[in-house]
Parts: C-alpha cells; sequence; structure tokens
C-alpha cells in the first residue's frame, strides 16, 4: 500500500489545539503516539522517539513535536512525509519529523542524547537544557558556498549553461544558503549588515519557487563573482569570539 493510499488526508497546516487536549508533556504525546501505533506501522515506520523541548519537558502548548523515526528497510521520502503528516493530524500541531541518517553532525550529539522511545518514556523527563549554539550554522553557509564556486570551477559560462547537473547542483545549494540564513540569530544578523542576508533568502525563495524559470547567466554570476566577495565576511563571523545575543532563534 502506498502513502498516499494510506495518508489520504490533505495537508493543511495544523492548528495548535486542534486535536487533542494540548497537554504538551511527555507522557501525554507519547500515549497519542501509541494510541495509533498500527497506522504508523502500516506506513513504514518502525520506531519512534521524542526529542527536543517535549522530551526535555520545557515544551510550552505552541511548541512543535520533534520526533525521530526508525523506517523499515525500502520506506522513502514519501513514507517520512506521510507519517508526518499523520503525526500532524493527530497532534494539531506543527511536527519535525527525521531519521538518524538525517541528522547534521553538529546535532547529533543532542538529539540522540534528548531522544525517548515512546514505549519506554521515563517517569520524569532528563532536563537537558542546553543554549542553543549558531556559529556552526555560519560554516554551513560555508559549505553551501564553497560547494556552488566547486561546482562552476571547471567551467566557463556557456560550458555552465550546458551542464544541467552542475547547474541543478548551484541552484540546490544556493536554496541551501538562504535557508540557512534563518538559523542565524537576528541580533548577529544585525550587528553584521554587511552581509546580505535578506537577499540571500529572496534568492532561496527565487529558487525554490521558480515560477517563471532562473536566467543561468545571472547564477553564474552569482556563483563566480558575487559570493567569492562574501566567504571572508562569513568566515570572520565564523571564527569570531562569541557575542552575546549567540542563541539560535
Amino acid at each position: 500500500m502506498t502513502p498516499a493510499e494510506t495518508s489520504p488526508r490533505a495537508r493543511s497546516a495544523p492548528r495548535p489545539g486542534a486535536s487533542g487536549s494540548g497537554d504538551s508533556s511527555l507522557p501525554a504525546v507519547a500515549a497519542r503516539l501509541r494510541s495509533i501505533e498500527a497506522d504508523w506501522r502500516r506506513l513504514g515506520v518502525t520506531r519512534v522517539r521524542v526529542f527536543g523541548s517535549v522530551a526535555r519537558g520545557e515544551a510550552t502548548d505552541l511548541s512543535d513535536v520533534d520526533l525521530l523515526l526508525d523506517m523499515q528497510e525500502g520506506a522513502g521520502l514519501l513514507n517520512l512525509m506521510a507519517a508526518k503528516d499523520l503525526f500532524e493530524g493527530l497532534l494539531g500541531t506543527r511536527i519535525d519529523a527525521l531519521t538518524e541518517g538525517a541528522i547534521k553532525p553538529a546535532l547529533r550529539r543532542g538529539i540522540l542524547t534528548d531522544a525517548v522511545d515512546i514505549m519506554q518514556v521515563p517517569d520524569r523527563p532528563r532536563r537537558t537544557h542546553r543554549r542553543k549554539r549558531w556559529r556552526w550554522r555560519v560554516y554551513d553557509l560555508l559549505d553551501a558556498l564553497d560547494r556552488i564556486v566547486d561546482y562552476t570551477a571547471p567551467h566557463d559560462r556557456q560550458s555552465f549553461r550546458a551542464d544541467e547537473q552542475a547547474a541543478d547542483a548551484v541552484l540546490r545549494n544556493l536554496a541551501r544558503l538562504g535557508e540557512t540564513t534563518k538559523f542565524i540569530p537576528q541580533s548577529q544578523q544585525d550587528r553584521h549588515p554587511q552581509i546580505p542576508w535578506a537577499l540571500l533568502r529572496d534568492v532561496r525563495n527565487l529558487v525554490a519557487h521558480d515560477y517563471f524559470g532562473i536566467d543561468l547567466d545571472l547564477v553564474w554570476q552569482t556563483a563566480r563573482f558575487e559570493l567569492p566577495q562574501l566567504r571572508p565576511l562569513l568566515q570572520e563571523l565564523a571564527e569570531g569570539a562569541e557575542e552575546e545575543g549567540g542563541e539560535e532563534g
């Protein structure tokens, strides 16, 4: 049975408290997830763990619920999204659902430390509140920028236009670049106005939406000339001393 057949509910933005009691405690969330075990197993989910603020006992009624899922052999992204859809419908709140294979190295230790199997919920949550760190996100920005430069390095303007794989790789990392800026605290963005944070997000939107098409000549110019000028600024921010307001938003 396909994910679409198993999870026919139309996708829509969940409303906080749209279903259930709105109790954001770990025992309550885990109990509700256990109550539909047969449904999520049909979607290829074999294990559900809760991490983040719910697992630490720090969640409010407005908090997202973070779920770490184990998937059976042969499951794909459609299965993952169908499971996310199922859980959002049950809990009536936004869900971030991922598998261990998706976790970025900088986040891995914290997520796995928090994670609680819904079948083995402790009497009291492990309160491991940690200050969120944002600086590794700048290294993520640098990585995306460097990939863009590397993918275009073997080309001139004309050969780049003809290489669909290189163009797709560059566009993907332009989207990643803009998306990652959202994790840099606003206080840090305000301290570093020489980095065009908002424009990078606008480029991300242009690439992601692609309503009318994207001019690869402009992409080339950005990859070879505009972004390399930003690299020293991002490197300086990445290596700078920790400043106040340095938590992720």
